[in-house]
């Protein structure tokens, strides 16, 4: 009898720790840049998130940074509310100004500028950016694969067309 309470006790323990660790999504990449820095995350099923500098004047290289539980519980909360519109991409009109954040969860893709699109995707910016993760950072001597969002951005406005541009020369 005593082990067969031990042996349900057990399979109840395996099965919450299970639960736990659940999550709505398998794959999340997440970008943020803005005037002052352009950075990956890659989000894992576990604690570990991967992190890419792409500012010019940032840290070189692959660093990794560990989520207590109640932050990535936090954090998985907000993910897991997500509706992505239709719209894949929402940019204001001054694209050069503010701060554009993309998602790549399980291949559906957002990516919004300057407060534009559902406010559950700039939750979870502010979110991020109350986390102190650049103190946290070690650096990691592998390859991490981040989805990379530069497709998505439309084409620039073609600046230059011969009715229009006047070039002075002295």
């Amino acid at each position: 009898m005593k082990t067969y309470l031990f042996f349900i006790t057990l399979c109840v323990l395996f099965y919450s720790c299970s639960e736990n660790k659940k999550r709505c999504y398998s794959s999340f990449t997440y970008f943020k840049g803005n005037i002052k820095y352009s950075y990956y995350l890659k989000f894992t099923s576990s604690d570990t998130v991967y992190f890419y500098d792409r500012y010019p004047l940032g840290k070189k290289g692959t660093y990794y940074f560990l989520l207590d539980e109640v932050t990535r519980n936090e954090l998985d909360k907000i993910v897991c509310k997500f509706r992505f519109p239709k719209d894949s991409v929402q940019l204001n009109s001054d694209v050069e100004d503010g701060t554009t954040i993309a998602f790549d969860i399980d291949k559906k893709r957002v990516m919004l500028h300057s407060n534009k699109g559902p406010k559950e995707f700039w939750n979870f910016e502010e979110t991020m950016s109350s986390i102190q993760f650049l103190d946290l950072l070690k650096p990691l001597n592998k390859k991490v694969k981040f989805e990379n969002f530069d497709k998505m951005l439309p084409a620039p406005p073609i600046l230059a067309r011969s009715s229009s541009l006047i070039i002075k020369t002295d």
